[in-house]
């Protein structure tokens, strides 16, 4: 089930993590490891180079992507771009209200005082909002694969989707979105019945039969 961004209200840090993915297809632990310095909001543009994880026994910590591929720069949509500069504007008024207590050393998502953000708690959170709001229960990863069935419905090329997914090879984004591919392929076909219907007949003596 998609669950549109204009469902989610409350106006806080999961709330643009949830816009986010679904713009962009981030990761999880690609988004909890953002840092303002990888986010221009006057070019419209998120550079991944690192990302969260958390290994029991070991804690929260930052490491590179697994991948040549993971290391990428995404364009932002101008809506996610707007918000983006809201939370920002937001984020700074905690940030001066709080003063020497705040926590955070310029992560983008944080909790109220700072601190940053599990990198599993967008998962138990959006959980929560979807048990809260009583729609039907899907991972949090299914938001990264509706942000490529989006983008692939609106007919983007294969290379570009991914590139912006951080996927390696090409096939790997083919194979993983095989069947919304062939209901594109599908949708071809019908486009060109719809093409048809639309001449007018032509008598065999002009069509040279």
């Amino acid at each position: 089930m998609f669950v549109s961004p204009a469902d989610v209200l409350e106006l806080d840090a999961y709330k643009v993590i949830v816009y986010l993915t679904i713009d962009t297809g981030m990761r999880t632990g690609e988004i909890t490891g953002l840092h303002w310095t990888n986010i221009d909001l006057d070019k419209r543009t998120v550079s991944i180079n690192k990302q969260r994880q958390y290994v029991n026994g070991y804690g929260s910590f930052e490491k590179a992507p697994k991948t040549e591929s993971g290391f990428r720069m995404i364009t932002l949509s101008g809506t996610v771009t707007a918000m983006l500069k809201k939370y920002r504007n937001h984020q700074i008024e905690e940030l001066f209200a709080l003063g020497e207590t705040w926590k955070a050393d310029n992560l983008v998502f944080v909790h109220e005082d700072g601190t940053p953000i599990h990198p599993h708690r967008p998962y138990k959170w959006f959980t929560e909002f979807l048990k809260r709001h009583g729609f039907q229960k899907i991972t949090y990863h299914q938001i990264r694969h509706t942000n490529a069935s989006l983008l692939i419905s609106a007919g983007v090329d294969m290379v570009t989707l991914s590139g912006r997914l951080g996927h390696g090879d090409k096939n790997v984004t083919l194979n993983t979105y095989s069947h919304i591919i062939k209901s594109k392929e599908e949708q071809a076909a019908n486009s060109m019945d719809a093409f048809y219907s639309k001449q007018k007949p032509v008598g065999k003596h002009k069509a040279g039969l």
